[in-house]
């Protein structure tokens, strides 16, 4: 399916910079709370407003973790080969084994790290896990292939078995990835959540259905929403909770605060949270203080202008 194409629009690169720094930007706010119960958070934060150390002492306030980490190498791959090049994608992740292996990195995709360096193949290497590391580093895919949403649902799957060949991976994968194309194609939320739904449910019905109920309670605290769907670090709840996040919030600030303090998986939920409300809000409207506080920001803004010109060299280029 191809969505309607506007190569000249002036704000797109802006949503390009919203999404990329909103990942590493969630991730941050999540990263201090990481792990911790929802009654947790409370006793020990109250609520989380800003960016935070970690409280083990690993990371300073502004600092991410995996999350953003395995957006960048897709990023940097897409950058380039201008498609999706898997066995690229795959050295990539190579390159970083060693300093993955150091970090708070998830157990499935240093499992597959290890299949790689062993030299399996990358469409071998990936696990049977239903975690959701292919879905908090997809967002480069949904940017840059916005034009053709099943080019998008394609790669997505693509690039999640590198690390998880799991059905229910693929749906987060491909539910993240599509609501950031169908966002920054000027799709209105229930346009985008059909989309959503509807090519999610192809790999994981229970995703699907569960991110279809976010509809339906996001006008629900968040106390609630988390006892409903869960803040596991399994796909299934990580991303619909994500997407509470998103739809039951004003402001790119609200959303990813709200997945900093719903417990359990937060760097996780408030990247995906990050990368959604990116898309749809833009780089304007997140904080000046987070954009110049984030690690690395110079380098994400630049990465998401190199992508919204690989965009534009594809879109230029085809027929």
């Amino acid at each position: 399916m191809d969505v309607n194409l506007d190569i000249n629009n002036p704000e797109l690169k802006d949503l390009f910079q919203g999404c990329i720094l909103g990942v590493a930007i969630g991730d941050a706010l999540g990263m201090p709370t990481e792990g911790m119960g929802f009654d947790e958070i409370r006793r020990t934060y109250g609520f989380v407003e800003d960016l935070l150390p970690s409280p083990l002492g690993d990371l300073k306030a502004g600092e991410w973790t995996d999350d953003t980490e395995q957006m960048i190498i897709l990023a940097e791959s897409i950058v380039d080969r201008i498609y999706l090049d898997p066995d690229d994608f795959a050295s990539k992740l190579v390159s970083w084994a060693e300093n993955a292996f150091k970090i708070r990195s998830g157990q499935t995709t240093r499992q597959a790290l290890r299949n790689l360096l062993r030299g399996v193949p990358w469409d071998k290497a990936g696990v049977d896990s239903a975690t959701c590391g292919a879905a908090m580093r997809v967002a480069p895919i949904g940017l840059v292939y916005h034009f053709n949403l099943d080019l998008v649902e394609r790669y997505a799957v693509i690039s999640a078995s590198v690390t998880h060949k799991n059905d229910s991976a693929f749906a987060g994968a491909v539910a993240v990835s599509m609501a950031i194309s169908t966002l920054i194609s000027d799709f209105n939320e229930e346009e985008m959540l059909a989309e959503v739904i509807s090519r999610s449910g192809k790999y994981d019905p229970l995703l699907s259905e569960k991110i279809s109920y976010v509809g339906e309670i996001r006008d629900a605290e968040l106390e609630y929403a988390v006892e409903k769907l869960g803040n596991s670090i399994m796909v299934w709840d990580v991303v619909p909770m994500a997407f509470y996040c998103v739809l039951s919030s004003k402001n790119f600030s609200e959303a990813v605060k709200k997945g900093a303090n719903a417990g359990g998986d937060t760097d996780s939920i408030a990247a995906i949270a990050g990368a959604i409300s990116g898309a749809k809000f833009g780089v304007k409207e997140i904080p000046e203080n987070w954009k110049k506080s984030v690690k690395d920001s110079s380098y994400l803004l630049k990465l998401a202008d190199q992508l919204y010109q690989t965009h534009m060299k594809i879109v230029t280029l085809s027929p």
